[in-house]
């Protein structure tokens, strides 16, 4: 047995575990600060879910890999090509400056690669990072840009909290990746219905729906084709309203967001443009199709 474990100390096998345990580091970190909440960007999947996984069984396969190949070596004769671990004694002087000086480095290095990391994820958590880099966003990125949300983030909206948004959101981003890649994406790109967030996860998490908003007064002005482009204006009243709410009796535009309220629809197309048939159930159980 003790022969089988010496294999595994050839340069091969050692680079191997290296890696595999470095990979497997940075996966857990990674994991650990999303489910934190420490950040919430659906492209970091590109590297979470794609090369330190591939880094990880890449250092799996070498292991044994540089066993079999030190195995073959010995079969022919030829002399050991495994590394010796050092031997370590740190009440020698010389050995115990070099300990600290190597751990000295690695806490900066841990700090320099810690500051490094979340300088990626801040521009990845941006929305350059998600409109420009990705070509292909382009114009759903003018679109934002010219919005009321424009400086909202995009992973405010497109990403959830929780671990269970954490994961969906990366497995959405690398198959993402894959498409860009081959160029296999929908054109245009379409939003499936199980890929989007609920209201609750997106337009409550800002408009605080249990607030009644009542009536806004709006006026637009235009300018006539005369010489003097004679300025007009329309005033419109906007009954916005609400869901309920504290005073509890659905008003306005919003009227639906009352939460006892069900609306239910059919789409016969994968865009969901045409829509055949539409039910309503509203809050006193009234039916509406």
């Amino acid at each position: 047995m003790a022969r089988d474990v010496r294999l595994i100390r050839s340069p091969i096998s050692i680079a191997g575990m290296v890696l595999t345990t470095v990979s497997a580091v940075l996966f857990l970190v990674v994991f650990i600060a999303d489910v934190a909440g420490l950040h919430t960007n659906p492209y970091v999947g590109i590297v979470f879910l794609l090369v330190l996984p591939a880094l990880f069984i890449l250092g799996l396969i070498l292991i044994p890999l540089g066993a079999w190949r030190e195995r073959r070596r010995r079969a022919r004769g030829l002399p050991s090509s495994g590394v010796a671990w050092p031997l370590i004694d740190l009440n020698e002087p010389r050995q115990r400056s070099i300990a600290v000086g190597v751990f000295a480095l690695t806490l900066a290095n841990i700090v320099i690669v810690s500051l490094a990391a979340y300088g990626g994820v801040e521009y990845m958590d941006s929305v350059q990072f998600c409109g420009q880099l990705c070509h292909v966003m382009r114009p759903e990125l003018m679109a934002h840009q010219a919005s009321p949300h424009a400086q909202i983030l995009c992973v405010d909206c497109h990403v959830g909290t929780g671990a269970r948004s954490f994961i969906r959101s990366k497995l959405a981003g690398s198959s993402r990746v894959v498409g860009v890649t081959f160029g296999t994406y929908a054109r245009p790109i379409v939003a499936e219905p199980e890929e989007l967030l609920s209201a609750a996860e997106t337009c409550e998490r800002c408009h605080w729906p249990s607030r009644p908003r009542g009536d806004s007064i709006r006026k637009v002005y235009e300018y006539a084709d005369d010489e003097k482009n004679t300025e007009s204006a329309t005033t419109l009243t906007l009954h916005v309203g609400s869901g309920g709410g504290i005073v509890g009796v659905p008003s306005g535009i919003h009227w639906h967001m009352n939460a006892a309220t069900v609306i239910e629809y059919v789409a016969t197309d994968a865009e969901r443009q045409t829509i055949p048939y539409v039910r309503m159930t509203d809050n006193q159980g009234v039916v509406r199709e």
